[in-house]
């Protein structure tokens, strides 16, 4: 489910991103998934968005906010022929993994993995077990 929302990102960002001149409007969102199968526990996070574990009271993140400063994300990001300035990407966007924000995916020599923004995410995974209390997934608005 998660990498099918991912292909169609990407398939939308091609008709309207590096192969064509599109001048309407543009936006994008983060995306933070949780999928449960028995005790198995898959999250998927492209964004700054995050999904946090209670576990015994203890507070884990299960997700990274994907921000242009982070090593991974920069480097995809100047290899990309982007640039950060003041924390954002081109001096714009405040975070490296997105979908929509076609404006940033418009370099036509790359695949949408290795465009300045990309819609592929994060997978963590983890075991589930009784002492888990609950789990929040929430947008940077909230955190």
């Amino acid at each position: 489910m998660v990498l099918e929302i991912v292909e169609q990102s990407n398939k939308a960002n091609g008709i309207i991103g590096p192969k064509y001149d599109f001048h309407g409007p543009n936006s994008g969102s983060t995306a933070c998934v949780a999928i449960i199968r028995g005790d198995q526990l898959l999250v998927a996070n492209a964004g700054d968005s995050r999904c946090v574990l209670s576990r015994a009271g203890e507070a884990y993140d299960l997700s990274t906010d994907h921000k242009p400063e982070l090593q991974e994300e920069k480097e995809r990001i100047l290899k990309a022929g982007g640039c950060i300035q003041h924390g954002r990407v081109n001096g714009v966007l405040n975070l490296a993994r997105a979908i929509g924000d076609s404006e940033f995916k418009m370099n036509k020599s790359l695949p949408a993995e290795k465009q300045m923004v990309t819609a592929n995410p994060e997978i963590n995974t983890a075991s589930l077990c009784n002492d888990d209390d609950f789990m929040v997934l929430a947008c940077d608005g909230i955190w």
